[in-house]
C-alpha cells in the first residue's frame, strides 16, 4: 500500500514550525539556566552604601562660668559672672548665654541689655565680667541668674603675646552719694610693662556683700587710665572687695578672626 504523498508546501511549514520550537526551548534553558546560577566569584562585588555613619568630631573646649550673682535695680538685674578657661588654648569670639530664673526656675519675662563682655580670654585666664537684663514687669521675682558659655573659636596663645602680662585697677574710690542716693566710683588703670595699649578694653565694675558673695555687676567708661561708673551702692556691699575688671578683644566675625580679637590686624 502506498504512504500517502505530502505536498511540498506542507512539508516546508513543519520544518518551519519545528525550528521554531527549537529556538524557543533553548531560549528557554538559556534563562531557566542563569536564574538558579550561582554569581561568580570574580563577579562583581556590590557596591558600599553611600550612607556610612559620619565621624564625631571633638566638643569644642569652651570657658566655664564659675559664680553669678545679681540685685534688681528697680526693673533691671544688674549682675556679675566669674569665667574661667581652662582649655589648652586661648578663646576668641566668647559667647555667654544668660537666663534670669524666678523661684521655680522658669525663666523670667524680659530682654538682654547687655552681655558680659568676654569674648577673649587666654589659657588659666579669670575674668569677671557685668551685665544687665530689662524685666517686662516691675516687681517680678528673681531668684537665680544662671549664665553659660555657648560658643568659643580656639585661638594660637601666641597671637597674643603683645598684650601686657597684667592689667588691673587701682585706687577705686566710691564718691559720697547724691540726693538720689547714686555715687561715683573711680579707679586706675595698670599695666605691665607701664603705659601698655589695650586691646578694646571694657570695665567691670563688681560688687560682693560681707559674705563674699557676688551681689552686683555694672559696665563702666574708660578715658584714658581712668574707669568710672556712677550708681547707688547697694547697702550690703562690701566696699573693702570693690573691684573692677578689665576684658581685652574685640569680637572677630571677619577674614582673619585672630588678628582681629589680637588688634593686631
Amino acid at each position: 500500500m502506498t504512504s500517502p504523498t505530502v505536498p511540498p508546501s506542507r512539508r516546508w511549514w513543519w520544518i518551519a514550525a519545528a525550528a521554531v520550537v527549537l529556538v524557543a526551548a533553548g531560549v528557554l534553558f538559556a534563562v531557566t539556566n542563569s536564574a538558579g546560577e550561582e554569581p561568580s566569584a570574580d563577579g562583581p562585588t556590590p557596591a558600599a552604601s553611600s550612607s556610612a555613619r559620619p565621624a564625631h568630631s571633638a566638643p569644642a573646649c569652651l570657658p566655664t562660668v564659675s559664680e553669678t550673682g545679681f540685685s534688681v535695680v528697680r526693673q533691671t538685674v544688674q549682675y556679675a559672672v566669674m569665667t574661667r578657661n581652662d582649655c589648652p588654648d586661648a578663646v576668641i569670639n566668647a559667647a555667654v548665654k544668660v537666663r534670669v530664673l524666678d523661684p521655680s526656675g522658669d525663666p523670667v519675662a524680659g530682654r538682654d541689655e547687655q552681655l558680659p563682655d568676654v569674648v577673649v580670654l587666654l589659657p588659666g585666664q579669670e575674668l569677671a565680667g557685668a551685665g544687665s537684663f530689662f524685666l517686662d514687669k516691675a516687681g517680678s521675682k528673681v531668684s537665680e541668674v544662671e549664665a553659660t558659655f555657648v560658643a568659643a573659636t580656639p585661638a594660637p596663645a601666641e597671637a597674643f603675646n603683645g598684650w601686657p602680662r597684667e592689667v588691673r585697677v587701682t585706687d577705686v574710690t566710691v564718691g559720697a552719694a547724691d540726693s538720689h542716693g547714686r555715687s561715683v566710683v573711680t579707679g586706675r588703670i595698670v599695666t605691665d610693662p607701664p603705659g601698655a595699649t589695650l586691646c578694646s578694653p571694657a570695665a567691670s565694675l563688681i560688687l560682693r556683700d560681707r559674705s563674699g558673695a557676688l551681689i552686683y555687676g555694672m559696665t563702666g567708661q574708660i578715658r584714658d587710665d581712668q574707669v568710672t561708673f556712677e550708681l547707688a551702692v547697694p547697702e550690703n556691699t562690701d566696699r573693702g572687695k570693690i573691684t573692677v575688671a578689665i576684658a581685652q578683644g574685640r569680637p572677630a566675625l571677619t577674614l582673619h578672626p585672630v588678628a582681629t580679637a589680637a588688634c593686631t590686624a
